[in-house]
C-alpha cells in the first residue's frame, strides 16, 4: 500500500458499507490476457470479480460472443481453493431458475461463491479460462495483433516469450516478467470500454528481470474521502487493498492521517477485525489466515482524519490533498457541487444526489489535487 499524505477539511464517524458509494466499488474487477502461440488465436485470462449484493450465491460471467471458452477452472481468493461452476447456456440457467437479462443462445460461468454475500461485504472469485478468437488475436505480416474492446477497467496484456512490443493504443506501464515476457499493463478512467490495439514482433529473447515499479493497475487498493460538514471539519476516509503477505496477522500500514481510533472489516464475511499494536505498528487478526499462494484477504480500514485543515470561504468549500495512491474518491457533501478539479478526473452523482469526484493515477509518486465546491 503506498503511503497518503492529505491536507483535507475532514472527521465523522464511519458510513455504513450499504450507504451508496457507487463510484468508490468502480474498479474492483481485474483481467490479465496471456497471449498464447502466435497463430494459434487463443489468449489465456485469469479474471478477478467481486459481487456485492448482499445474499447472492455465485457470480455470472459471460463468453464473448465470438470467442470459444475452455480450460475454464474457479478459486476462492480468500482460500485458494476451488470453487463449484456451471458452464451453460442462457437459456439453461434461465431454465435453472437463475434471475438476470441472460441471452439465450451465449454461454456463461456460473461461480458459485463460498457462501452468500453478508451486507456490507462482497464475494470474490478468480476465474481462468482460455479463449479462442481469431477477430481479437491473429498474425499481421511478420506482426501479432491482440485488437479488442475491453469494458474493465483494469487489465494486463502478456506477450508471448520471445516477443517486443511494436505499438499500444493505450498509455501503458510495460513490465519484464521473470520469465522473460513482457507485460503491458494499464488502467482506462472513462466510463466506456477500451478499444485497444497491441502490436508485438519477435525479437532474440532476453534474460527476465523482476519488475522495479509497483504494477499500477493490477494494485487494486482505493481510498475514499467522505467530506460530510465541512462547516464542522469532518471527513471520514476508507481504506481498502488486498493482503498478501502469509500468517495470521496482518500489518497495516494504514494511510497517513487517519486516526488511531479506526475499524478493519474483512470484506469477504463483513466481520471487524481484532486489531491489537506490535510497538508503533497496528495489527489485525484476520479470520482466514493466509498459507499459500493464490490466497488474500481484503482488508478495509475507516476512521475520522486527524489534523485535517477546514478551507471554507464565502460558502465554497477547498478541498485541497497530496496524493500517491493508484485510485482515489472524494464524495463531497450532501447538496455541493463540483466547481473545479486541479487534475484530470470523473464526477459522477450518487443514487442520495451527493457528488463523487473520481481520481486515477497511472504513475508512481506523489501529486497535488485542490477540489473546490459549492452549494447548489
Amino acid at each position: 500500500m503506498r503511503p497518503l499524505v492529505i491536507a483535507l477539511l475532514v472527521v465523522l464517524a464511519a458510513p455504513r458499507p450499504s450507504e451508496a458509494q457507487q463510484s468508490f466499488y468502480s474498479h474492483d474487477s481485474y483481467t490479465q490476457y496471456e497471449l498464447l502461440e502466435p497463430g494459434s488465436a487463443q489468449f489465456a485470462i485469469t479474471y478477478a470479480v467481486t459481487e456485492r449484493r448482499a445474499g447472492s450465491r455465485f457470480i455470472l460471467n459471460q463468453t464473448r460472443s465470438g470467442s470459444a471458452g475452455t480450460g475454464i477452472s474457479v478459486f476462492d481468493p480468500q482460500t485458494g481453493k476451488p470453487l463449484k461452476f456451471d458452464y451453460m447456456t442462457g437459456a439453461e440457467l434461465a431454465a435453472d431458475g437463475t434471475p438476470g437479462r441472460l441471452a439465450p443462445a451465449e454461454h456463461y460461468i456460473r461461480a458459485h461463491l463460498a457462501r452468500p454475500v453478508p451486507e456490507g461485504a462482497e464475494g470474490r472469485v478468480r476465474i481462468l479460462k482460455t479463449y479462442k478468437d481469431e477477430k481479437s488475436y491473429y498474425t499481421d505480416g511478420d506482426d501479432i495483433v491482440f485488437r479488442r474492446s475491453l469494458g474493465i477497467a483494469r487489465n494486463g496484456i502478456v506477450l508471448p516469450k520471445g516477443y517486443r512490443l511494436v505499438s499500444s493504443n493505450v498509455a501503458s506501464q510495460l513490465f519484464t516478467l521473470p520469465d522473460g515476457r513482457l507485460k503491458v499493463s494499464f488502467e482506462h478512467a472513462h466510463g466506456y470500454p477500451a478499444d485497444v490495439t497491441i502490436r508485438a514482433r519477435r525479437s532474440p529473447a532476453v534474460a527476465g528481470e523482476a519488475p522495479v515499479e509497483v504494477d499500477r493497475a493490477f494494485d487494486s487498493s482505493k481510498t475514499l474521502y467522505d467530506v460530510r460538514d465541512p462547516a464542522r471539519g469532518t471527513v471520514t476516509l476508507t481504506h481498502e487493498y488486498l493482503e498478501t503477505t502469509p500468517g495470521a496477522q496482518a500489518r497495516l500500514n494504514r494511510p497517513v492521517g487517519i486516526g488511531d481510533e479506526l475499524v478493519v472489516t474483512d470484506v469477504d464475511s463483513g466481520r471487524a477485525l481484532a486489531v491489537s499494536r506490535s510497538g508503533q505498528q497496528a495489527v489485525a487478526e484476520l479470520g482466514t489466515p493466509i498459507t499459500g499462494p493464490g490466497q488474500s484477504a481484503r482488508l478495509r480500514i475507516t476512521g475520522a482524519m486527524a489534523g485535517v485543515n477546514v478551507g471554507t470561504l464565502h460558502g465554497a468549500v477547498s478541498v485541497d490533498l497530496t496524493i500517491a495512491a493508484a485510485r482515489v474518491t472524494v464524495l463531497l457533501p450532501d447538496g455541493w457541487e463540483v466547481r473545479s478539479v486541479s487534475v484530470p478526473a470523473t464526477v459522477t452523482a450518487q443514487p442520495d444526489g451527493r457528488m463523487a469526484i473520481q481520481i486515477y493515477s497511472g504513475s508512481a509518486g506523489s501529486r497535488h489535487v485542490t477540489i473546490r465546491a459549492a452549494k447548489r
